[in-house]
């Protein structure tokens, strides 16, 4: 399956250079109709940067759901999740900053994707 989603420049770059190596999302805002649950180890994600319109192909390598984001940073590490370096806590500030992120994870709990650059 091929899915299409938008990402900031930092989180972006930090893909394509290999850095980050998780994507971590939640069904709201533009992403608010795509059921995260149904993808799986081979699927394409096509992200497109908001800033440039860049684009970028990746492969999932596997898609994990947790109920916390806390659970998630110390589940899959914050280098591999986080695009800037820094603390579990700020991780947690970073994606509770996200518009709809906050009440959508404690609806639905966050999925990590595992990705990499195609």
């Amino acid at each position: 399956m091929k899915y299409s989603l938008s990402l900031n420049s930092r989180p972006f770059e930090s893909i394509k250079s290999g850095i980050k190596k998780i994507e971590g999302r939640v069904p709201t805002g533009l992403d608010k109709n795509i059921q995260f649950d149904k993808f799986k180890a081979g699927d394409i994600i096509v992200f497109t940067n908001n800033e440039n319109k860049k684009t970028m192909k990746v492969r999932v390598l596997g898609i994990r759901h947790y109920k916390t984001i806390r659970l998630m940073l110390e589940t899959e590490g914050i280098k591999r999740v986080l695009s800037s370096q820094g603390t579990i806590e700020e991780g947690i500030e970073s994606y509770n900053r996200l518009e709809g992120y906050k009440e959508s994870v404690k609806k639905y709990g966050i999925y990590a994707i595992e990705i990499v650059k195609i």
